[in-house]
């Protein structure tokens, strides 16, 4: 194999789209419409470890895979591929990133199996406050039509039972999204009486605001990302992460 020591967390966060397989032809496509290329490979999918889940079951399907070098591989041998998608539809193409022996697909997996708890370390070390509270009120502000992408900004209001992280005042100002549009379709949404753990990070610079400042004050913050809103069984996972994270 091309690489003595993967780094296989570094391997699973780059890549959308990975499996164990079998080499079956180098040099020949399967995908319609993707004339063969001397660095590609048809591999038949032995156990799919992370993929679109549009793609359904993935076992003893083919993939086309562009390799990044050739000659590392050989018809029937198996291996670990990560890599990114490319083409789905009449076929499955994927560009290699890496690829790693066939023995450490339980690693793999395993690190696959981490990446909400990464993610989510990942969202607190970004994060100003992040409180134990019940959503008492969810007020709209008013349509945003500068643009199609708007967010279209709900405030949300909370009674604050802890504070994890910071010191929440009176006055802060939790915004989220009611946008479907894409960049916004995974975001939140909160409804009244709904309690949790909420990360609060202030309002990235690409986020447009509401055009009246009247609904913001000093201590507005925004809830985007799913992770962003956890259950409340999630408390002790979060208390460790905090401690592992530090101060903000």
């Amino acid at each position: 194999m091309h690489e003595l020591q993967p780094d296989i967390p570094k391997l699973v966060q780059a890549s959308s789209f990975i499996f164990a397989g079998t080499v079956v032809e180098l040099g020949t496509s399967s995908v319609a419409n993707l004339p063969p290329r001397d660095n590609f490979a048809v591999i038949r999918i032995d156990r799919s470890l992370r993929s679109d889940p549009a793609l359904g079951e993935l076992r003893k399907r083919v993939v086309t895979v562009a390799l990044r070098k050739r000659g590392e591989l050989q018809p029937q041998q198996r291996a670990v591929f990560f890599t990114s998608d490319w083409i789905q539809g009449r076929g499955i193409a994927a560009r290699e990133i890496s690829h790693v022996d066939a023995q450490l697909e339980d690693d793999v997996d395993a690190n696959i199996k981490l990446l909400p708890q990464r993610h989510l370390a990942d969202r607190l070390s970004s994060s100003v406050l992040v409180i134990v509270a019940k959503v008492v009120a969810v007020k709209p502000t008013p349509f945003d039509v500068r643009w199609r992408n708007a967010p279209q900004w709900a405030i949300a209001s909370f009674d604050i039972r802890n504070a994890l992280r910071g010191r929440p005042t009176q006055s802060t100002t939790v915004l989220f999204p009611r946008s479907a549009r894409p960049t916004w379709a995974l975001a939140p949404r909160l409804s009244d009486g709904q309690r949790g753990i909420f990360l609060l990070h202030r309002p990235p610079p690409w986020a447009p605001l509401p055009e009246s400042q009247q609904f913001l004050t000093s201590e507005a913050f925004t809830l985007l990302d799913p992770a962003d809103v956890q259950p409340e069984s999630q408390r002790p996972l979060i208390e460790k992460l905090l401690g592992q994270v530090g101060a903000p």
